[in-house]
């Protein structure tokens, strides 16, 4: 009853900032996807300011910014019932997406009950920082304590204060909390792709083929809810794409500031979260290129404030690295030809490992059918953001020689690639149908 709860106020959250960003035009479907993850956002980020200024958290904080938000929509013309219908579309069609989101779930629910821990990284870093913050109340930063670097202590902290806000909210931790927030999460991917690509391109089968692909391969099952962070990244920066692209076919500014708004919280996901989101937001701004200056200020900002949780964790709570050594530098473990060789061939390996069911081979295929259409406008900037951030990370790999290569590979770069996955698939669906 709690977590529904919980479910309930996040999807308040997010319709009031949508609804004061006047967002409109879109299926009901959409709109609802939209909203609740943007309000796990705000939930959150929430946590983090009340933790920073209270030192331990409130329950009541959160609720009362949805309380507020509601008090402030009520000085706004009020959204009767037909303005809403016409505001908002949902054609009788799009009953079909819901029974395919409502078939996605029962693996994830399967995964989840068999394995409610998750993977190793949740059970030694994700899970156990919101266990730190929840239990450990005006002690919360002990989390970041030098002994426990292995937990990466520099990354941001989005996931497990989403976590902790549903354990405050009933008033007691919960173990079926993140395990339920994983798959919340993967239908969330699942479904802002479906009703994006439909939206967009008015194609039901595709739409339908891009979230299974996304969704229902075992190799995604497992990832999914092993409670990862990759999982929460790959739905912002889908999520900020989608609007962004909307934002264009439907002449609404309000989308793109929308689609800046997913990207800052992106970057409290993890410190892979933190490159991706500079990546796009430079990418997609400098695609902008108007003469309307207030458009984009509102832009730039929206983006900043979204990311200060960011910027306050990275430059005055965050410790320092202590699993970075500079190979460029250090005499001890220097960057070698051997590792860089092996950093470059290993993408390829991956890509070709029968785990991914032939998935990258096919969107190989993809990407040379759609051919120039890849390239152009918006869904070029896509394509430039996608191969700028995987550049940074194999440069980081090359880089950081703390960790041994081939070991340090095959724990990581399939998470990377799995984050990437929803938002490539609506690249190269765009690209082929010509958006």
């Amino acid at each position: 009853m709690a977590y529904a709860l919980g479910i309930l106020i996040s999807l308040a959250a997010g319709f009031f900032l949508l609804r004061t960003l006047a967002v409109g035009g879109l299926n009901l479907i959409l709109y609802i996807l939209l909203a609740l993850t943007l309000g796990l956002g705000i939930d959150g980020t929430a946590g983090f300011y009340v933790h920073v200024l209270l030192n331990q958290f409130n329950r009541f904080i959160p609720v009362g910014i949805v309380i507020l938000g509601g008090l402030l929509l009520s000085q706004k013309p009020p959204l009767r019932w037909q303005a809403f219908k016409d505001h908002i579309k949902f054609p009788p069609s799009y009953s079909w997406g819901l029974l395919i989101l409502a078939l996605l779930a029962l693996p994830l629910i399967s995964s989840g009950h068999y394995f409610p821990l998750g993977g190793w990284d949740a059970w030694s870093c994700w899970n156990l920082k919101a266990k730190f913050i929840f239990m450990g109340q005006e002690h919360w930063k002990d989390m970041l304590a030098p002994s426990l670097w292995r937990s990466n202590t520099q990354y941001p902290l989005l996931w497990p204060l989403i976590n902790v806000w549903f354990w405050d909210l009933s008033g007691r931790f919960e173990q079926a909390t993140p395990m339920l927030n994983s798959i919340v999460i993967a239908l969330l991917t699942a479904g802002v792709l479906l009703f994006g690509i439909w939206e967009l391109t008015g194609q039901l089968m595709a739409a339908i083929l891009a979230a299974v692909i996304v969704t229902a391969l075992p190799f995604n099952v497992n990832f999914y809810t092993s409670q990862y962070s990759d999982s929460l990244l790959g739905l912002y920066l889908l999520s900020a794409f989608v609007s962004w692209l909307l934002s264009e076919k439907y002449h609404q500014p309000n989308l793109k500031v929308l689609s800046m708004i997913f990207l800052g919280l992106m970057s409290f996901t993890k410190s892979e979260g933190e490159v991706a989101a500079v990546i796009a937001a430079l990418g997609l701004l400098w695609h902008q290129r108007t003469d309307n200056k207030k458009e984009l200020k509102n832009l730039v900002l929206a983006f900043i404030i979204a990311a200060l949780p960011t910027i306050i964790f990275t430059f005055f709570i965050a410790p320092k690295n202590e699993a970075f050594v500079n190979g460029l530098v250090s005499t001890q473990k220097p960057t070698t030809l051997g590792r860089v060789g092996i950093v470059l061939l290993s993408p390829w390996l991956e890509v070709l490992s029968p785990q991914w069911h032939g998935f990258w081979i096919l969107g190989l295929g993809g990407i040379l059918l759609a051919g120039k259409k890849l390239w152009r406008a918006t869904l070029g900037i896509m394509g430039l953001s996608l191969i700028l951030y995987f550049g940074v990370v194999l440069a980081y790999y090359t880089v950081n020689t703390y960790f041994e290569i081939v070991w340090w590979l095959g724990q990581t770069l399939a998470r990377i690639l799995f984050a990437l996955m929803p938002t490539v698939v609506l690249w190269i669906c765009c690209g082929l149908m010509d958006v």
